[in-house]
């Protein structure tokens, strides 16, 4: 013990001795450290911590497949397949149907939106939750009036935590709900995957029109499977199951299958692989900073040849000397991994700010017992595995050595040398690795960010009102709210145009079939798809979407003039190749044709400029056929609403940023009880779309370039090992009349040697890398040369800029006191 606290001791005060040594080492392996720490204590919290529910391994989601890909999720599923399930199958505790729904609360406060979901009774049974306050549904609510339980958050905010609201009633869509729990403050459950937590929740009664035994009504599905049965088990039931409904419902899309997931997996689908990506990537940074660190180690135990060699020359054993060294290194990692820790709870609190997901995992993230203790290990693992060379190195020494003053020249320094040769070639690779997979994300990126939407984001603000059905029951009078609304909205000052849609442009929920007037009859599966949107006269024009040939929307289109439509470009090409599509007719067609009659004949008089659309969190632009239809010339609605409110978006055009209350005034001066949704402009709709590939790409870039700087000190201490080691010869050299600009070219052409043999042994990995990248990528090859080219290039500069201290500095070597000394 004495001898291990003397260790100690001689440790720290050689770390303060040397303290550009200590600097660097204890920094980079902070910095990597402390990314280890922060993104496993995110990976930990999504991926590997336990939901917050009742034994959370047997709880699993259920979703709709197509035949062309039976591993990945489809269509939402159908609430008639909902009640077959749960009355046939045997292989669930419980089965749940729940789907999300916006709400309009008032009556206690001012009218608010909230984001809510219809769900059955035995939901929170299923999912094994209990309430903080009251209780949730039983099934004597399903045969009662009506119900809610509500979020503790809402609770706190919109009631003030006030217990009196248990028993109440509440107002959500102009009909009342009695309020009969609240839910834990730390109840997590992502609804549809959706980046937002749900705010209340209503129970589906008997006497609901919309969910009934023939009732194809869309609801997410989730089970607690009995114990001892598995996911598989459970797989194979309900694709029986599945194949009988397919032949007895005509509304099924055709061959569709069952797939079963765990829930844990199923709540953390669109974010895992990009989770997993930058996991990996962080895990490749701290190995580059354990070898950077291990080289720094090697350069300076050369330096300490001559002091070990006189160790060894007065009698201390090897195991003595190696335990020394082995202290030095285990302090110098623990005081990175303890200043990591540090730097990694403020990253953590950075992301939870950040929350680049637009959601936190259940429970929150944050280091606890696990990944503190998943830390120590790695340290102290990293600590062994990069530090042992480095000590064994450094006491292969003979007493010999002892005797001669150019310590540094001798074979062991020599080999030192080699071995630090050999781990920045190591960083080389590995960071022309992360360098390639960073440069192609950001290609993509860039890629993404230049394709033409089709749509404006400039000046280009949003918002949407929710319009409850037993107020607003008839379109009639939904389009008298909107014509209202809308001419309110055009008398507002500095704005340019407004519109009105029941969907947002910028993705597309699914295409349906398309029937052309004078073509061959075809079943209703066999006809050509196209996306389609309702929208107001003023869209077009708000959203920037240029009219290309024809005529738009008027406000002479109402429901008396012949009914209507305008399609884009993409539909004129594809379902029109060879004529003019002006004055043709379409009619929109129903995979459910048992809805009553079909559809009216729309005359086409207009055809617009193609929008793209992107999916949430994807990373490809999608490009559809789109056909729009007034909002004023829409049919009675017949057979399932979705939804208890219908939800009308709002574009409005303006070159001076819009008070969310002058437009609140439009809206209240024809409704009061009608809320208003949050006000966003176009781009950033656009940008929270897309932030999983932006968070891919500038995290990763982030690792990227700590491991160009950690590449660089390496490249940089080698180098200037290198000179201390050459130093006679290059006295010598410079004596004997060299020219300062061959002894400097000598460091640099050794630097950009070393980054050579680097850069050809990433080449391999880096192809690897990429390929395993691919689903990434969008508008650009996995193999892209330009990529390749500039980050070789990069790294050949940063060699270079690394290695000019030392050859500067070899330039200014005395010959004379060089040879002196030797």
């Amino acid at each position: 013990m004495e001898s291990l606290l003397h260790d100690l001791r001689y440790t720290l005060r050689m770390l303060v001795k040397w303290p550009l040594f200590s600097a660097l080492s204890i920094s980079t392996l902070a910095l990597a450290i402390s990314a280890n720490t922060a993104m496993f204590s995110i990976v930990n919290a999504w991926l590997l911590r336990p939901l917050p529910l009742k034994d959370p391994q047997r709880l699993v989601a259920v979703w709709k497949t197509r035949q062309q890909n039976p591993t990945q999720p489809a269509y939402f599923d159908y609430y008639h397949d909902y009640l077959i399930w749960a009355g046939q199958s045997r292989v669930f505790e419980s089965l749940a149907g729940s789907f999300e729904q916006n709400y309009s609360i008032t009556g206690s406060g001012e009218a608010e939106q909230l984001h809510g979901a219809v769900a059955t009774w035995n939901i929170f049974q299923t999912l094994g939750a209990s309430p903080a306050l009251g209780r949730l549904f039983s099934a004597d609510d399903a045969r009662g009036e009506a119900a809610c339980v509500i979020s503790y958050s809402l609770w706190k905010e919109r009631f003030h935590s006030s217990r009196a609201v248990l028993g109440s009633s509440v107002t959500l869509n102009e009909k009342l709900y009695r309020v009969l729990g609240v839910l834990p403050a730390d109840f997590s459950f992502r609804l549809l995957d959706r980046p937002f937590e749900t705010a209340v929740w209503t129970v589906i009664t008997n006497d609901d029109k919309n969910y009934n035994a023939a009732s194809p009504a869309p609801v997410s599905v989730l089970g607690r499977l009995q114990p001892g049965i598995t996911v598989e088990q459970a797989q194979e039931q309900l694709s029986s199951l599945q194949q009988e409904l397919n032949r007895r419902f005509r509304d099924e899309p055709e061959n569709s299958g069952v797939l079963v997931v765990s829930l844990q997996e199923d709540n953390t689908r669109t974010i895992r692989s990009s989770l997993l990506l930058l996991f990996g990537a962080v895990v490749v940074l701290l190995v580059i900073a354990c070898v950077n660190t291990g080289s720094l180690i090697l350069g300076r135990n050369a330096q300490r040849a001559k002091e070990f060699a006189v160790r060894v020359a007065l009698g201390s054993g090897i195991g003595r000397l190696l335990q020394q060294l082995t202290v030095e290194i285990l302090v110098l990692f623990l005081l990175g991994g303890l200043a990591g820790l540090a730097l990694a709870f403020a990253l953590v609190r950075v992301f939870v700010a950040w929350n680049p997901f637009g959601v936190l995992p259940p429970g929150g993230v944050h280091l606890d017992a696990t990944v503190l203790a998943v830390t120590a290990a790695g340290v102290c693992l990293t600590a062994l595995l990069f530090g042992s060379l480095p000590a064994f190195r450094a006491v292969r020494v003979r007493e010999s050595d002892a005797l001669r003053a150019a310590s540094l020249s001798t074979t062991s320094a020599k080999s030192q040398l080699r071995s630090r040769f050999t781990f920045v070639a190591a960083q080389i690779s590995l960071s022309l690795m992360l360098l390639v997979a960073a440069g192609l994300l950001i290609s993509t990126l860039l890629r993404i960010d230049s394709e033409p939407l089709g749509f404006s984001t400039h000046d280009v603000f949003a918002t949407d009102v929710a319009l409850p059905y037993l107020r607003y029951a008839s379109v009639d009078q939904q389009g008298i709210f909107a014509r209202r609304l809308l001419l309110n909205l055009r008398g507002l000052p500095a704005l340019r145009f407004a519109g009105a849609s029941l969907a947002w442009p910028f993705n597309v929920n699914g295409l349906g079939p398309i029937e052309i007037e004078g073509q061959p009859a075809a079943r209703v599966y066999e006809l050509p798809q196209a996306a389609s949107f309702v929208v107001s006269d003023g869209y077009f024009d708000a959203l920037g979407i240029p009219l290309l040939r024809g005529r738009e929307f008027t406000e002479s289109d109402g429901p008396r003039s012949p009914p209507i439509a305008v399609i884009n470009e993409e539909m004129a090409r594809q379902f029109f190749p060879d004529t003019d599509p002006l004055g043709k007719r379409i009619r929109l067609r129903h995979i459910d044709e048992t809805r009553g009659p079909l559809d009216p004949w729309l005359t086409v008089v207009g055809v617009v400029g193609d929008t793209r659309s992107l999916r949430y969190n994807q990373i490809q632009w999608d490009r559809y056929p789109a056909a729009y239809t007034s909002l004023f010339q829409r049919e009675e609605e017949s057979g399932v609403r979705r939804s208890s409110a219908l939800t009308l978006y709002l574009y409005m055009q303006t070159a001076h940023p819009l008070a969310p209350a002058a437009i609140a005034s439009a809206v209240h001066s024809i409704d009061p009880d009608v809320p208003l949704g949050s006000l966003r402009s176009a781009g950033e709709i656009v940008q929270s779309l897309r932030s999983q590939p932006h968070v891919r790409a500038d995290m990763l870039t982030t690792f990227a370039l700590l491991t160009l700087v950690f590449a660089a000190i390496g490249i940089g201490g080698a180098m200037a090992q290198m000179v201390e080691h050459r130093r006679r010869e290059m006295g010598i050299r410079i004596a004997l009349g060299a020219e300062t600009a061959r002894i400097r070219n000598l460091v640099l052409s050794r630097a950009l040697t070393l980054a050579g043999v680097g850069i050809i042994l990433g080449i391999a990995g880096a192809i690897i890398v990429a390929r395993l990248l691919s689903s990434y990528l969008y508008g650009v090859s996995s193999l892209d040369p330009w990529t390749f080219t500039l980050v070789i290039a990069i790294l050949c500069a940063v060699s270079l800029l690394a290695a000019y201290i030392p050859a500067r500095r070899a330039t200014k070597c005395d010959p004379m006191l060089t040879l002196k000394c030797e």
